[in-house]
């Protein structure tokens, strides 16, 4: 196990405690067994009903352990889910890419982690309420899991910040995967406030071998997207009645990939 990877072990001290605690009733139901001294008639009466009350205690045990078992995994699941969106919550985020690093990294192949930050929220949430802010993140979780591929993990870091782990992608691939993850972002502002998305990315191993190099690669590209992207607003010239934009090269905005 390397040093970020976490033990996915479920809880099962319950189950344990109460196991235990069946197997002393057995234990203790068998004493007469050991202390008494009765003919062979009673010994065998006395052996066929503590068997059926073993038997008993132990399908009790059995399906209190399945019970229990349940249970830890639903508590294990909810502390790694955002109660808002559905998605997974940052502490999920940081087990799964420590997964994906072992993974990878045994395999020799590359995986990317993009990070989506939506554009403006807070505006949202003074304009138009927390309650609609909620729902539009709400929303913003629905669609990222349904741009995704079934094994791309959706995650909300916090606030407006979410997260994609796409493995076995390259660099190229994530940039495909970036534009579909703003485009499904912006499409949830058609009932709505409308919402955009800025996003950046980095790729296992080149950008980075462990997660906060990943991250640190990932929120750096960006902040220079956004930063291009407000470049292109300010830019901007308002002309009455309408709105024209300049013809610009792509190295008019420092920063911008060619």
């Amino acid at each position: 196990m390397t040093k970020d990877e976490p033990s996915r072990k479920q809880p099962g001290i319950p189950s344990n405690l109460a196991l235990g605690a069946l197997v002393a009733i057995a234990a203790g139901m068998l004493a007469p067994l050991w202390i008494g001294s009765f003919s062979a008639r009673q010994t065998l009466i006395l052996v066929a009903i503590e068997a059926a009350c073993l038997l008993a205690v132990g399908s009790a045990g059995f399906i209190l352990a399945r019970r229990l078992r349940a249970h830890n995994e639903e508590l294990w699941a909810l502390s790694r889910r955002d109660e808002l969106t559905g998605v997974g919550n940052y502490r999920a985020l940081r087990e799964r890419l420590a997964e994906e690093i072992s993974r990878h990294s045994r395999r020799e192949r590359e995986f990317a982690l993009v990070l989506i930050d939506l554009d403006d929220f807070k505006q949202v949430n003074e304009e138009f309420g927390h309650l609609e802010g909620d729902r539009l993140l709400a929303d913003v979780g629905a669609a990222l899991r349904c741009e995704v591929r079934g094994e791309d993990p959706v995650f909300r870091q916090g606030g407006d910040e979410f997260a994609v782990i796409a493995p076995e992608t390259n660099g190229e691939e994530a940039e495909e995967v970036a534009a579909r993850l703003r485009a499904s972002v912006r499409n949830c502002g058609e009932n709505g406030p409308p919402v955009s998305a800025g996003t950046g990315f980095a790729i296992f191993p080149a950008d980075g071998r462990n997660i906060d190099e990943l991250f640190r690669h990932a929120d750096h590209d960006l902040l220079s997207a956004k930063r291009t992207s407000r470049a292109r607003d300010e830019y901007r010239i308002d002309i009455p009645g309408e709105s024209a934009v300049r013809s610009t090269k792509p190295d008019d905005f420092p920063g911008e990939k060619t």
